[in-house]
């Protein structure tokens, strides 16, 4: 019994030196990554994951910017500070999904916002030449009809001024004689009755909106003179452009 005892006393021993002798090497691997061994196989592993991170899958999108050094940058996200610089948006196998442009400057947007302004005022002017161009058409049928048109109230105007003309000459005419009246009595040694001094103040009246009036009709000729000449142009330009 006692001799059985010793046997298997000395088998234990046994077991417990061969397992020491099998881990050994691996409790000295184990040491050994707890030295400086350890943060080339970290720093290596966390490069993997990152890589995983960008090509997980076929949707992933990576951005490219630039940083404040210059260096072109690939992540998977961009910094708000550098957001205001534009980046490039990737997709996984590299293919280019969209390009966000920088943010404008002050001069840029205040230049941005001459140039829309032009745009848009040159389109407002070709809607009111079309519109003028359709209502221009729609009232001649032909450059003649411009010219019939012009000729009618050009004569109509200048009738009204000859007419004015005429009565102008007459209200002259009458204040000369009431002036006149008063001279004479005047220097007859008279009182000048208030009657005639009225008359003459209407006439005067008369007289200056009579020459206003002439005034004013001579600018509206003139103006639709011109009018007329621009109308005969552009009806011309258009009949030949359908001509053509």
């Amino acid at each position: 019994m006692i001799m059985k005892m010793k046997v298997c006393a000395n088998r234990a021993k046994v077991a417990i030196s061969s397992e020491k002798s099998v881990f050994t090497p691996f409790k000295r691997f184990i040491t050994r990554l707890k030295t400086p061994y350890l943060k080339p196989i970290v720093t290596v592993c966390r490069a993997c994951l990152i890589l995983l991170s960008f090509i997980g899958t076929a949707k992933a999108e990576l951005y490219k910017y630039l940083s404040e050094d210059g260096v072109t940058v690939l992540d998977s996200h961009v910094p708000a500070r550098y957001v205001k610089n534009g980046y490039t948006i990737l997709s996984a196998d590299g293919r280019v999904l969209e390009v966000v442009p920088r943010a404008l400057t002050e001069e840029e947007i205040r230049a941005r916002d001459r140039m829309l302004a032009a745009q848009q005022q040159k389109e407002k002017l070709k809607q009111e030449q079309k519109i003028a161009d359709q209502n221009l058409l729609r009232i001649y049928s032909t450059p003649e009809d411009v010219i019939r048109a012009r000729d009618t109230k050009i004569t109509s105007i200048d009738n009204f001024i000859r007419t004015s003309q005429g009565n102008l000459q007459r209200l002259e005419s009458q204040k000369r004689n009431l002036e006149s009246t008063l001279a004479n009595i005047e220097r007859a040694g008279g009182t000048i009755p208030e009657d005639p001094l009225n008359r003459i103040r209407h006439v005067e009246t008369r007289i200056r909106t009579t020459e206003r009036e002439i005034i004013e009709k001579r600018t509206e000729m003139k103006a639709l003179e011109k009018s007329f000449a621009t109308d005969l142009q552009r009806l011309k330009q258009l009949y030949g452009a359908r001509e053509g």
